[in-house]
């Protein structure tokens, strides 16, 4: 048996542990499109009231922005944004190891899972922070109703970092109320506090253009609007991207092996809370509610990646933890029904494990994106002096490590982060695309163009049919985000340019 003094040393050592390891991932990752936005809408942004002007399309809280606003006060280097961003996933990790009440295997595959060492921890997002204050609203869970103010502050500040915590904090207070619906309320404070915050929130995320938003998702049939938010229970519990492909990023192998199988085995898992809380009526409110919260996400906003998979799974582990201040209570259940629940829970752990050492691997020795290696290209062979051209948001990726900002074709301006409400037609020809860099008097000659596709189709008579003298520098390699593999061209026009004198 481990003494106390002995499983604090060890606490330590993984909490150290974790914060090197993800200090070593984060000197090995390139920012992909939504790391780089969010960074350069922070960066670029010359006050807090045009900060609120650059996000109005983001459909996110403001928290995350104001937070990176605040740390691009001091630096524009990029790589302070992710050392903040694992110093949360640290603390939330303490709270995790030192709070819940699991066994130190349990602690110890599931920090070093896919979601908690890769997802929410390397790749630099907003999802830490709202996972950090679910874990001290978790801590208190036994005093919940002495602490209840206090509580539901935790919740709010959650929600108010993501809508899809949102669906938890939710969740997680109709539970206490379903708890407590014979006894009449005193936590006026707890309730007032929450339900303003849940206002605030509505009026960050409401879209400003609701009908563009509407018309999004307006022709996609009934079943596939269904299918998004009903298979993500699947890839959230069962983690194991297609590693055969450097683009192991939101896949699932399985799914990507038998679609059917992987509907199949999703339907099964949502019998799994029933299986480990059919004695707990409370928890298994938690959980369904909570899960039924984030397929009405899904389905209203036809979003999809691994990042929102991980809240179904993120549910499942708070329902464990909530659980057991439950069982304590004195309903413990069937021998051979705990086996097999203990057994599947350290099977999910397990497949999280080696998901997310695997992941970290992989991004350690593979390039995540480009935008670094373009930049890198473009200082050894001294480019870097010219003008930086895209056609759209590929400027993005690139921009926090040039010296400039990119110039993107399709809004005829020199910016860095993504205009979302912008409509560019990506799908151009080679020929289209050398047809509008031709006629744009805007650029600087010559220029750097970064293109996602060969516009080289037809090489013969450019100069004729363009006035543009175009040189191929590179084709740079794969990265784990498709299509960021870029191609790079030296253009010249070969007109006139008033640029030049």
């Amino acid at each position: 048996m481990i003494t106390e003094k002995a499983e604090a040393k060890y606490l330590i050592c993984i909490i150290a542990l974790y914060f090197a390891v993800s200090l070593i991932g984060i000197l090995h990752h390139e920012l992909w499109l939504d790391e780089a936005h969010h960074w350069l809408l922070a960066r670029d942004s010359s006050s807090f009231s045009e900060l609120l002007q650059n996000r109005k399309n983001e459909g996110h809280p403001v928290a995350w922005n104001i937070l990176l606003f605040m740390i691009s006060r001091f630096t524009a280097n990029p790589f302070w944004m992710q050392f903040f961003h694992i110093v949360v996933s640290t603390i939330a990790v303490s709270v995790f190891v030192k709070k819940a009440p699991f066994s130190l295997v349990f602690k110890t595959l599931f920090i070093f899972g896919y979601f908690f060492l890769f997802e929410y921890n390397i790749i630099s997002r907003n999802y830490n922070i709202g996972i950090l204050f679910l874990f001290l609203a978790c801590s208190i869970y036994r005093q919940r109703n002495e602490k209840f103010t206090l509580y539901c502050l935790y919740l709010i500040i959650a929600a108010n970092i993501h809508l899809l915590f949102a669906t938890i904090s939710c969740a997680l207070l109709l539970t206490f109320i379903y708890e407590n619906r014979k006894i009449k309320t005193t936590h006026y404070w707890g309730y007032t506090i929450f339900f303003l915050g849940l206002l605030l929130l509505f009026i960050q995320v409401i879209p400003s253009d609701l009908h563009a938003f509407e018309q999004r998702v307006a022709d996609i049939p009934f079943y596939e609007k269904f299918i998004k938010g009903f298979i993500s229970l699947f890839k959230g519990i069962v983690t194991i991207p297609d590693f055969s492909t450097i683009h192991f990023w939101n896949s699932n192998w399985i799914v990507n092996t038998s679609k059917t199988l992987a509907l199949l085995v999703g339907a099964l898992l949502y019998f799994l809370p029933l299986l480990f809380f059919y004695k707990r009526k409370n928890t298994l409110f938690f959980t369904y509610t909570a899960l039924i919260g984030v397929q009405f996400f899904f389905f209203v906003t036809q979003t999809g990646a691994t990042r929102f998979d991980g809240i179904t799974y993120l549910i499942i582990v708070i329902a464990l933890w909530i659980d057991r201040y439950y069982q304590q209570a004195g309903t413990s259940g069937n021998i051979t029904v705990e086996l097999l629940k203990k057994t599947t829970v350290y099977a999910i752990l397990i497949i999280q494990f080696c998901s997310g050492i695997l992941a970290c691997t992989v991004d350690y020795k593979e390039p995540f994106s480009s935008g670094k290696a373009v930049v890198g290209f473009l200082n050894r062979n001294k480019l870097s002096h010219l003008e930086v051209v895209t056609l759209f948001c590929e400027g993005t990726i690139i921009a926090p490590y040039l010296n400039q900002k990119p110039y993107f074709v399709c809004q005829k301006s020199r910016q860095s982060f993504c205009d979302w409400s912008f409509r560019c037609d990506t799908q151009l020809s080679g020929e289209q695309i050398l047809t509008i860099l031709s006629a744009d008097t805007n650029i600087s000659t010559p220029f750097i163009f970064i293109s996602k596709k060969n516009i080289l189709e037809n090489p013969a008579g450019i100069s004729d049919r363009h006035h543009l003298k175009v040189e191929q520098l590179t084709k740079l390699q794969e990265a784990i985000v498709r299509n960021t593999d870029y191609y790079l061209y030296k253009i010249s026009n070969t007109r006139h340019n008033p640029q030049q004198q």
